[in-house]
């Protein structure tokens, strides 16, 4: 549905721009979708037909494809079948303890993939969506260039006097995204006197998390107010009725959903962590822990010269993800790579250098 994904990515493009091959994969319940099989029966059918090409772009983590290719790196899912761990002081990937039954899933998950002996974490380039991304690679040898992931601006209707004094969260409804988490602040915000509601969008993909939140909404108040997925024009129009917007995963490797806020006139908070303190890279808008979240809260909405600092702060931040930036920076990686790497490509990333450490390195 070509209409459908221009509106979810924000594009226009025409059918006559592009050709689909369509891969066939196994028919798998929602519940249990085979993701570790799926892979790796794509990246064989994708490699049956890579030869046709010069260059193959991934642009969601490593695909074994056999022949050159860019890779853009979105999260670390990927090297927990690779059994990767890094404990560099900059980043640590982290990944859970396995099951004897999930070893052998994806033990069958490796005896379908059939390498092509192509060592694409060395021959290929792989392209990290953040400078903490990138650091995670580099501890394990591997060196990557940043390009941040693009995202349009977003209309703007209404100006910040005619906005909501209210609260937004949106994003994949899951457990790893602490939904909770926004609703405790906002919680406490409103127990210490200040008059707002919270609005929560965004796909749910685990039914048993949105019982669980239907039900802490229910017990805390019509003030929690739950939406679904939105996409698009409609999803641009949703956000732009808020002043402030609350992110609550702890180890984003990006956390694009950051800079739509941005985009949307919205003055997000977020864990001082990974890719969040990265995007949003100012310690009024950081922190460690409810306590310190609604102290800093608080402090920025009774404080109208820190709040008009902060919104022209994050208009200039913003620009750091543009479209405009993320294709210029593509088209020059792509063509080095087509080139042989004869040459440095100039890769347009981020200004400072962040420290995910609990402090941070805010700079401007």
């Amino acid at each position: 549905d070509l209409d459908f994904f221009n509106r979810f990515a924000g594009t226009q493009l025409e059918r006559d721009q592009f050709r689909i091959r369509r891969i066939p994969l196994l028919p798998t319940p929602q519940a249990f979708p085979m993701s570790a099989i799926q892979e790796p029966l794509f990246q064989r059918a994708a490699r049956s037909c890579a030869a046709e090409f010069d260059i193959c772009l991934s642009a969601m983590n490593p695909l074994d494809l056999g022949i050159p290719a860019v890779h853009f790196v979105s999260d670390f899912e990927w090297l927990l079948e690779l059994d990767w761990e890094s404990k560099s002081s900059a980043a640590t990937v982290q990944h859970q303890d396995i099951s004897t039954l999930r070893r052998l899933y994806l033990a069958l998950s490796t005896r379908i993939q059939n390498p092509s002996g192509r060592d694409l974490l060395r021959e290929d380039v792989l392209v990290s969506n953040s400078e903490w991304v990138a650091s995670a690679l580099l501890a394990r040898g591997i060196e990557s260039p940043v390009i941040y992931p693009p995202v349009p601006w977003v209309p703007r209707e209404r100006d910040w006097e005619s906005t909501r004094n209210d609260f937004v969260w949106f994003g994949r409804i899951a457990p790893q995204k602490k939904v909770e988490q926004a609703i405790h602040i906002v919680s406490r915000l409103r127990n210490a006197g200040l008059d707002c509601a919270l609005h929560i969008a965004g796909t749910a993909v685990d039914k048993d998390y949105l019982r669980f939140l239907r039900n802490l909404a229910k017990r805390m108040g019509d003030w929690v107010v739950l939406r679904g997925p939105l996409y698009g024009e409609e999803k641009s129009a949703f956000l732009t009725q808020f002043r402030y917007a609350i992110h609550t995963r702890a180890d984003e490797p990006f956390g694009i959903t950051l800079v739509e806020f941005m985009k949307a006139g919205c003055i997000p908070f977020a864990p001082n962590s990974c890719g969040s303190a990265e995007i949003l890279d100012h310690p009024a808008l950081l922190f460690a822990t409810e306590d310190e979240a609604v102290d800093k809260i608080r402090g920025l909405i009774s404080d109208p010269v820190l709040t008009q600092s902060i919104r022209s702060y994050l208009t200039k931040r913003a620009e750091l993800f543009s479209t405009d930036r993320f294709c210029d920076s593509a088209v020059a990686l792509v063509s080095s790579t087509l080139e042989g790497g004869s040459s440095e490509p100039e890769v347009l990333s981020s200004l400072t250098i962040v420290n995910s450490g609990p402090n941070g390195n805010y700079g401007t």
